[in-house]
């Protein structure tokens, strides 16, 4: 709670690791301070996260300035609330690093901000729908489909068939 309240970014894990007690015993400790006090704890600002998310993945500051503004868009949109701070700005910077070029992957920015995969993923496809962040065409291949695959085949070349039953 002191943390939050000097607005002080940092996470329960950090805090667990330092005090030596379950992340699930802090949590519930906490929910049970600020419902019997009725406490009016700020909530975490994601932007506040930012920075130490953004030199984890060793981002460049022009796609931590982007990531930045994608966080406000999202706050003036009221989407910030009730999620995860530091999973907004992994989402943020794997956005931002997408429009810059870089290509940072999902998994590394959840890396970096110490969350799920799943958390980037989902907050970043909730961030474009609302501050509208369009991507450009990425250098993907474009998988063959059935047709083009039999018609790019060489006639020449034998590919060998390998039976079921083994």
């Amino acid at each position: 709670m002191a943390c939050r309240e000097k607005e002080f970014s940092t996470t329960l894990d950090g805090i667990a690791r330092v005090s030596g007690l379950k992340r699930s015993q802090i949590a519930k400790s906490y929910r049970s301070l600020v419902t019997e006090l009725d406490l009016k704890i700020p909530i975490a600002d994601p932007a506040e996260c930012l920075a130490r998310v953004a030199s984890r993945a060793r981002v460049s500051p022009k796609v931590e300035a982007d990531a930045r503004e994608i966080l406000s868009r999202a706050e003036k949109a009221g989407i910030t609330a009730s999620l995860c701070p530091t999973g907004l700005a992994a989402s943020a910077l794997y956005l931002a690093s997408l429009l810059n070029g870089h290509w940072l992957t999902q998994s590394a920015a959840a890396e970096a901000a110490g969350v799920r995969e799943a958390t980037v993923r989902k907050q970043s496809k909730r961030l474009r729908k609302t501050v509208e962040v369009r991507l450009g065409r990425t250098t993907r291949k474009k998988r063959l489909s059935w047709s083009e695959l039999e018609a790019s085949r060489s006639t020449d070349a034998e590919v060998p068939v390998r039976s079921l039953a083994r």
